[in-house]
């Protein structure tokens, strides 16, 4: 994977759901994971059993834990945030908030790449 700026909302080239090929919105990855498969919303809710229907543009949905709150997590999945080399994803705590952001403004997609 290449380096990414956030001040552009362009992808790395390998940041693309392993599910359905989408890419060029936001995506997902198993928490605790070295290596992850990086999933869309849709196949990140399927594989989660998690329900996705009120997801918003910045990526967040009702809460399954804690009612009336919302998350950006899908189940066991938080939002794939690139490091700025390329070579890996920001730990879910650490996510710069510069990152976040170029995260947040990805569209979420939630159709299968046709």
């Amino acid at each position: 994977m290449q380096g990414i700026d956030y001040s552009k909302q362009t992808t790395p080239d390998a940041y693309r759901c392993c599910n359905c090929d989408i890419d060029g919105c936001k995506l997902w990855r198993e928490s605790s994971t070295f290596s992850p498969d990086l999933l869309c919303a849709k196949c990140a809710a399927e594989n989660q059993l998690a329900s996705i229907a009120d997801i918003d543009t910045k990526g967040t949905r009702s809460s399954d834990l804690i009612p009336g709150s919302r998350t950006d997590q899908i189940g066991g999945y938080v939002p794939a945030v690139p490091d700025e080399e390329g070579i890996g994803y920001w730990s879910y705590g650490a996510i710069p908030e510069v990152a976040y952001k170029w995260w947040q403004q990805l569209p979420t997609a939630l159709s299968e790449a046709a």
